[in-house]
């Protein structure tokens, strides 16, 4: 299946963009980073029918930082795991912000394999006040 369900019951993705629109080769990506960005900007317990879906509270994540780092890469790794299964190998690892950016932020490199055994990264930054931004990430050569 290139697309996830919700796209195309919706007919686009997130951005608005249509999903007959994007070339074939990407639809399959640009689902998983609509499905992850759902996930991401869902808190854990506001679905009744299932309340494990989402994350913790971010701002919770926030006020305990540094020490709360683990547990949300921890979370991201197994909501990941259990609510994307076009993903699997799922490895979850900090990406520490470049020196002299002081903005409250906390960024994942989301890495899995897809099914046919394509490697594939998202970069996942949270910020304070704001939603879970996914994209695409490749390593900087």
């Amino acid at each position: 299946m290139e697309a996830g369900l919700i796209d195309v019951i919706l007919g686009h993705f997130l951005d608005g963009q249509a999903v007959a629109e994007e070339d074939p080769a990407h639809r399959k990506l640009r689902s998983i980073i609509d499905s992850l960005s759902r996930l991401f900007n869902t808190r854990r317990g506001s679905i009744a029918h299932v309340p494990d879906y989402g994350l913790p509270d971010i701002s919770q994540v926030y006020r305990d930082l540094p020490y709360s780092i683990d547990g949300l890469r921890a979370a991201v790794k197994l909501v990941v795991e259990k609510y994307e299964p076009r993903l699997r190998r799922i490895r979850v690892e900090q990406q520490k912000d470049k020196e002299g950016e002081y903005e409250m932020r906390v960024s994942f490199i989301v890495t899995g394999e897809l099914l046919s055994g394509q490697k594939v990264q998202f970069q996942t930054t949270f910020k304070s006040n704001d939603l879970a931004e996914v994209c695409q990430w490749r390593r900087a050569t």
